[in-house]
């Protein structure tokens, strides 16, 4: 009989009074690549509970031989009440986090193209990334489509990473 072991470290980052999640760091290879996922709302995971939206990200990563995933997201409120400070720190952690990780996935959605606030919010944090000379990553469906969501039916159990380009119309 074999028995494996697997462990996974989840550090979590929040605001002073948990009403923002401003990053999950979760590791279970330190020596493989790393990549910060960024998506729109910030879920349900916690250092314990995983949403689904995680699940599928900690699993397609480690499909992909990375050993970390820093997730990021461009609102960071957990009630949906966004102050200028929380944006503002938001924006701050992931450009902390640019620097720890060899490629950034933007994985926000089709969505955001409709939502002016969330063009604006991404547009920001692609300027960081351009800024940082980032390798900058979208999610591919084998129909040739880009810049899909991790629970995006036919993307959600295999990831195909592609550049990102903003082709999908999320340019103002």
């Amino acid at each position: 009989m074999k028995v494996t072991k697997g462990m996974i470290k989840t550090e979590v980052t929040y605001d002073d009074k948990a009403r923002n999640k401003y990053l999950i760091r979760k590791e279970w290879d330190k020596n493989n690549r790393k990549a910060l996922v960024i998506m729109k709302n910030a879920g349900q995971s916690d250092e314990i509970v995983q949403d689904q939206t995680t699940m599928y990200v900690i699993n397609n990563l480690s499909k992909l031989e990375y050993g970390t995933a820093y997730i990021a997201n461009l609102f960071p409120s957990i009630e949906k009440d966004e102050s200028m400070e929380a944006a503002a720190e938001n924006l701050k952690v992931i450009q902390g986090a640019i620097t720890k990780v060899d490629d950034v996935i933007i994985a926000v959605g089709k969505g955001v193209e409709t939502n002016k606030k969330a063009v604006e919010r991404l547009n920001m944090i692609l300027a960081i990334l351009l800024d940082k000379r980032a390798n900058i990553l979208q999610i591919e469906a084998n129909f040739g489509r880009k810049g899909f969501h991790p629970l995006y039916p036919a993307i959600k159990q295999r990831w195909k990473l592609v550049p990102y380009d903003d082709s999908h119309n999320v340019n103002q």
